[in-house]
């Protein structure tokens, strides 16, 4: 094809003009095609949530400690016989186990005064079917507890005064909390016979330790003192006086 023919094909393609109907058409196309992005745009996407995704993760710690700070605080309001009781023995079992061997029979006396303030509120809220679980989680950490205090017997050669008064304090608040309750209940909740025995091994290892020690007139009459009542068997009134003793 020459040059003169193409030039005159081409000017002819110019000429042609679009029927009026597709006109229209591609008109109303090309105008809808903006309004029709604009509006898939403003469509929330999967992406559009996930800053929200983000900050759930960022707090979701936050939020758990929360929650974990929560249940504990409430659990501590259980009594035996609750649902979530067994999570507050778990806490008070992590507890024990971070404690020496010297300052567990306290902290375990402490847990049993602790079941004593729980028995008392079930007796007064008159939770019947709480009384068995509760007296029988008392006898637990009452038999833990002598368990400890002889072995610390057995293992440490003196203590602590201030763990000794810390036994005494917790010892004499257990025998009077549990003579209280045992007098609303009308039974015997658990025997201090061994507790007794432990305590009574305590004070004749202590006053072993003491007739080897040069004491001051004021420190020997305490020590006599001591000495007579743990022969009369009052073993608290004995530990009491060493304690009295070291404080001189």
């Amino acid at each position: 094809m020459d040059e003169p023919q193409l030039m005159r094909q081409l000017k002819e393609l110019c000429d042609i003009k679009p029927r009026q109907d597709w006109v229209i058409l591609a008109k109303n196309r090309i105008l809808a095609e903006p309004t029709e992005a604009l509006a898939k745009a403003d469509k929330p996407g999967l992406l559009s949530f996930f800053p929200l995704f983000r900050y759930k993760l960022a707090f979701a710690p936050i939020i758990s400690v929360l929650v974990v700070i929560g249940l504990f605080g409430f659990t501590q309001k259980t009594v035996p016989g609750d649902t979530l009781f067994s999570v507050k023995k778990m806490t008070e079992t992590a507890q024990v186990a971070f404690t020496s061997n010297i300052e567990k029979p306290k902290t375990q006396l402490k847990l049993a005064n602790k079941r004593l303030d729980e028995l008392s509120r079930i007796a007064q809220a008159n939770q019947v079917r709480s009384l068995d679980p509760a007296i029988k989680e008392f006898q637990t950490s009452m038999a833990q507890a002598v368990q400890d205090l002889v072995a610390m017997n057995t293992s440490v050669t003196s203590s602590d005064a201030l763990i000794l008064q810390e036994i005494a304090i917790e010892t004499q608040k257990l025998e009077e909390n549990k003579q209280k309750i045992e007098t609303v209940l009308g039974v015997v909740i658990g025997d201090t016979g061994a507790l007794e025995n432990a305590l009574a091994k305590l004070v004749e290892r202590e006053l072993k330790d003491l007739e080897e020690r040069s004491l001051t007139e004021q420190q020997s009459q305490f020590f006599e003192e001591a000495r007579l009542a743990y022969l009369e068997g009052d073993y608290l009134e004995a530990l009491v006086k060493i304690l009295l003793l070291s404080n001189q």
